[in-house]
């Protein structure tokens, strides 16, 4: 009797391993499944504008002329912020421009960029929509496509953030917008 009953604990026991082998294998493929699909997100998430699209010459230099406050009602309300960053950073953006950015508010930036060739300051594209500039900026050293972003507010239904794509014309020195995309959320593709 003790032979069957310890015959059935260990055909039991090598049968609840088993499963819990099985099930770790398909919780795995479904794992690996989620991932594969969270990168085709993100994949398609990206807008067909790149920095490449807005190329433009870049000369690595350590050079930078004193900011011109004057220039720019913007620079003289924010000197101290402008005046910190500018001295620490490097060219970040269209190839002559230090972006300096600051909170104005919850979940909320705002900013400039200072010429390191004359000093004078620009505003950023502000965007009375968004009370701002978003709340997140993407610039390249080598391109003057700016990208403002908008994230973690009410958007709409499967929106996860609002990106606005702007130009900068160096000739005008001023932002031209080029189009506003949504970032859908996972469940939106």
């Amino acid at each position: 009797m003790k032979k069957i009953l310890l015959s059935v604990i260990i055909a039991m026991s090598i049968i609840a391993c088993k499963e819990k082998t099985e099930i770790s294998k398909e919780s795995s493929a479904e794992k690996n499944e989620v991932k594969s699909e969270m990168k085709d997100t993100i994949t398609e998430k990206k807008s067909e504008i790149t920095f490449k699209d807005y190329k433009t010459e870049y000369k690595e230099t350590t050079e930078k002329a004193k900011i011109d406050f004057n220039s720019n009602p913007t620079a003289k309300s924010y000197k101290t912020v402008i005046s910190e960053i500018y001295k620490i950073e490097k060219v970040n953006f269209a190839g002559n421009y230090i972006i300096v950015t600051w909170g104005c508010g919850t979940s909320c930036i705002s900013g400039a960029m200072v010429d390191v060739r004359d000093g004078k300051v620009y505003d950023l594209p502000n965007d009375d929509e968004w009370e701002g500039i978003g709340n997140s900026v993407n610039s390249d050293k080598e391109s003057t496509l700016l990208i403002t972003s908008l994230s973690g507010m009410n958007l709409g239904e499967g929106i996860e953030a609002l990106e606005k794509y702007w130009n900068w014309n160096e000739a005008n020195k001023k932002f031209e917008f080029i189009k506003i995309a949504e970032v859908k959320t996972e469940n939106e593709k």
